[in-house]
């Protein structure tokens, strides 16, 4: 018998606001995602839903990516808030869901730019290899201090930076 992508077998596509409380459901899941409100998600998927993405596999949200141009520098894509479903890990969805990201938001983007705490090295090793494929350099900046967050209970979160993205990337379907 065939082995079957479990990748190919996703479809990415925008999300809608139904599709809010499964994306909540998944960052609670995830155990390691910071938690925002059910309402935040709502939000995310009515009035950002073209720069963020779901992940669907035979009717469950599987992954997410959430993200927003920035309002001062459009040509930024920053991305939010990515997450994968347990059962799809390790099998490159992230990386898809990224390169689609990019790949919806046109010739516009030129970075893409997201903070990663110096914990999470998932995260990290994402951004990194979204880089590498893009053959683009991936740049560490000042983003958010510890003693910027309330209670003292939130590492750092510096920003990365990738660009200059080729146009073609930003111009193709990601498949």
């Amino acid at each position: 018998m065939p082995e079957v992508d479990p990748i190919a077998t996703c479809v990415l596509r925008q999300p809608k606001v139904e599709d809010a409380a499964k994306i909540w459901q998944l960052v609670i899941d995830s155990g390691v995602l910071d938690r925002n409100s059910a309402y935040l998600y709502l939000l995310l998927c009515r009035d950002f839903r073209n720069t963020c993405l779901v992940a669907e596999r035979a009717g469950a949200v599987v992954g997410f990516v959430s993200g927003y141009r920035l309002p001062s520098n459009p040509a930024v894509l920053f991305v939010w808030q990515i997450g994968v479903h347990s059962s799809a890990r390790r099998q490159g969805l992230a990386l898809q869901m990224l390169r689609r990201l990019i790949a919806n938001a046109g010739h516009a983007v030129q970075f893409v730019e997201a903070t990663v705490s110096a914990s999470n090295r998932p995260s990290r090793r994402l951004f990194e290899s979204l880089a590498r494929d893009l053959g683009c350099s991936l740049i560490d900046e000042a983003g958010f201090d510890e003693a910027l967050f309330p209670n003292g209970d939130h590492e750092a979160e510096p920003r990365i930076r990738i660009g200059l993205i080729p146009a073609a990337e930003s111009a193709v379907d990601a498949d």
